[in-house]
């Protein structure tokens, strides 16, 4: 019998987990989560990371470990006005990074702490990773004043986050895998550095000839924050969709949803988005545990076999270039 014909889309073949660290900004948690004194411990492509909130409310980014001895300034450091104390030998860095205080002499020259870009935006704490020490660009600014206040839950599992970016302009799986009975293109791609948009709309069939249209307006900056406008013209409401995928560690990505209605001066405007806002987020994070289980099985195809009715895949993969190194372009 002859051997198994090989396939290039085969030998391009490779686990997501090991896709190469993105560059960009991703959300180590919200904002509420760290209050002014507070402490927040997380990781970012396995970097051990602390977050902190001065006592004037300025929020910081930093290496997890004392450059004096290597103790973990998140587990028992203090904020201590505009400084974090660490709770091995007391010593005390500024926002900057820069070593103020040694409890019994002269703070060592060396004794600097690594500080990362940190901004807040949608109401969640961004961390940029990168080989830059100055970010190029940023996530644009939003008005958060004109959206109520977030409903938010979270995802782990292991993938990555170009996989779950890519879900946004994969319209083929919106039909198959989530049951989106008609999807559309509403609005064409368009590529703005590393800013991604697009738009579709949907109807979804409910009972016989019944069914409900929504439109989704996206913009995609980088791989970290997506932001989807969703429009119900049913009800008259517009509601914010955030996706946040963040690697924390070598195939590990925690996903942050959160769910916001635009406000409205209308008593009953004000209720039926607050009640739709919460069905949303709950039917939105049912079908990503559908996006979930393949993504946590799938294998990562780097000549993918595009076909019509996919939607923009191949541009979305020039696209996500640029948030690699040369060698790991994608």
């Amino acid at each position: 019998m002859p051997p198994f014909p090989p396939s290039s889309a085969l030998h391009a073949r490779k686990p997501i987990a090991r896709l190469e660290s993105p560059y960009g900004w991703f959300a180590v948690g919200w904002s509420r989560e760290c209050r002014p004194g507070s402490i927040l411990t997380t990781q970012l492509n396995s970097r051990e990371i602390v977050v902190f909130r001065t006592a004037s409310g300025k929020l910081v980014a930093a290496d997890a470990y004392c450059p004096h001895l290597g103790a973990h300034l998140g587990h028992g450091g203090t904020v201590v006005r505009e400084e974090i104390r660490c709770p091995f030998h007391g010593f005390r860095f500024s926002t900057t990074g820069a070593c103020t205080h040694n409890p019994y002499g002269t703070p060592p020259p060396a004794a600097r702490l690594g500080t990362i870009p940190v901004l807040e935006r949608y109401g969640a704490i961004l961390v940029y990773s990168g080989p830059e020490t100055t970010p190029a660009w940023e996530p644009p600014d939003d008005d958060s004043s004109q959206w109520r206040g977030l409903l938010m839950r979270s995802h782990h599992f292991q993938g990555h986050p170009q996989e779950v970016t890519e879900n946004s302009v994969d319209l083929g799986h919106l039909r198959i895998l989530h049951a989106f009975g008609e999807v559309r293109a509403t609005q064409p791609l368009t590529i703005d550095g590393p800013l991604l948009r697009a738009g579709y709309g949907i109807r979804r069939r409910l009972i016989g000839q019944f069914g409900m249209d929504a439109t989704f307006d996206l913009m995609a900056a980088g791989l970290g924050v997506s932001i989807v406008e969703l429009t119900l013209p049913a009800f008259r409401v517009r509601l914010r969709l955030l996706v946040l995928p963040t690697l924390v560690s070598d195939g590990k990505v925690v996903l942050r949803l959160a769910v916001s209605a635009r406000r409205s001066r209308k008593v009953l405007s004000t209720v039926i988005s607050a009640v739709l806002a919460r069905v949303t987020l709950a039917a939105f994070s049912q079908e990503v545990r559908r996006d979930i289980d393949i993504w946590r099985h799938k294998t990562y195809l780097a000549r993918p076999a595009i076909a019509d009715g996919d939607g923009q895949v191949g541009r979305y993969r020039q696209w996500v270039r640029q948030f690699y190194s040369v060698d790991g372009a994608q």
